[in-house]
């Protein structure tokens, strides 16, 4: 029964490969840099990440993926450091180098793709006045990724003709992207396996011996409705050499330490968002529902979370964020405890 469910999976892992061979995220506005190299040092500080992805919860052999990354800008000058809008997603003000760092485990079934990616970003300044309150800036990423595919044949019957030692192929590959951002939008897009590298494992090939090159396009925009009330919607759009385009349109409403979005993914797949970032943590949780999929309604639906803790937050950044909240406390509250604790209060909203 365990292989009928394994084999199922994978078939339609693999047939579905030509529209998508790289995990999706649902949480792509907060850690778009696992998409775009050139995302690379463009937020205001150091974050680091933890995606924890569960496609198909309850269904044996289903789609599984773990991903780590940090990114980080090189220059230690910040020119203004405004709290405005959402700098959980972008907003650094300094022009210069980004580096970033990504290591990654994606599991369909028995096949296994792993991996590390070390990404290159340059930051340059396009204006000062006009296009955003502190100017646009323009970034160039190049990625070097390192793939290990492993088939892992324990399950497989021992006088199957596939049975046999593990088959593990060792892939080279590149990505690149480029950024265009600033405190009210931003625009992007990459491109994945550059190389279009060859996957064997012994003598059989996996999804015709190709990786296929993606392409990527995302775009936001932040209204700023008022003190700690943000509203941006987004969208993602994918595509392969060989697919239709496929996309995502999201909605998310940022209130104090909250968020919460919805998105509507291409084939009917709806996701709901919630999350909670305080002082330098982060953490969001996603579910995507699926209302097209035979594996899907057999599950329990897909599951993400997001962990985080970000590093190098200007103190500057904290002063102004922490006045926007008094500010919102003075509006909103009497001269009481209450609001008195919180025109002390040493924490920061970050969003």
């Amino acid at each position: 029964m365990r292989i009928t469910i394994i084999l199922g999976v994978l078939l339609f892992v693999f047939t579905q490969g030509k529209a998508q061979q790289l995990p999706l995220y649902s949480q792509y506005v907060e850690n778009g840099f696992l998409l775009n190299p050139a995302m690379a040092g463009s937020r205001m500080y150091s974050p680091l990440r933890l995606s924890l992805r569960q496609q198909w919860s309850g269904v044996e052999g289903a789609p599984e993926t773990q991903a780590l990354s940090f990114n980080k800008n090189m220059s230690n000058k910040c020119i203004t450091c405004n709290v405005k809008g959402n700098p959980l997603s972008r907003r650094n003000k300094t022009s210069g180098v980004g580096l970033g760092a990504y290591f990654f485990n994606d599991k369909a079934g028995e096949v296994a793709r792993t991996g590390i990616e070390f990404s290159y970003a340059y930051h340059l300044q396009l204006s000062k006045s006009t296009l955003g309150q502190t100017g646009t800036k323009l970034s160039f990423g190049l990625g070097g990724v390192f793939y290990q595919f492993k088939f892992d044949k324990r399950y497989i019957p021992v006088n199957d003709p596939k049975a046999g030692p593990d088959e593990v192929s060792y892939v080279p590959d590149a990505n690149f992207g480029v950024y265009l951002y600033n405190d009210d939008y931003f625009v992007g897009a990459s491109a994945a396996h550059l190389f279009e590298s060859s996957v064997k494992m012994g003598d059989d090939n996996i999804d015709d011996n190709i990786m296929m090159r993606h392409f990527y396009a995302t775009a936001g925009y932040t209204f700023h409705l008022k003190d700690l009330v943000d509203l941006e919607p987004s969208v993602i759009v994918r595509k392969t050499m060989d697919s239709d385009i496929y996309y995502d349109v999201s909605m998310k409403l940022y209130i104090n330490h909250f968020w919460m979005a919805a998105s509507y993914r291409t084939n009917d797949q709806i996701v709901g968002m919630v999350g909670v970032n305080y002082n330098q943590y982060y953490i969001g949780y996603s579910y995507d529902h699926y209302t097209n999929n035979l594996i899907a309604d057999s599950s329990d639906g897909t599951h993400e979370i997001t962990l985080g803790i970000n590093f190098d937050i200007p103190n500057k950044m904290k002063r102004e964020s922490r006045l926007r909240e008094r500010r919102a406390a003075d509006r909103n509250f009497s001269k009481t405890k209450t609001s008195r604790y919180k025109r002390n209060s040493k924490s920061y909203i970050f969003f």
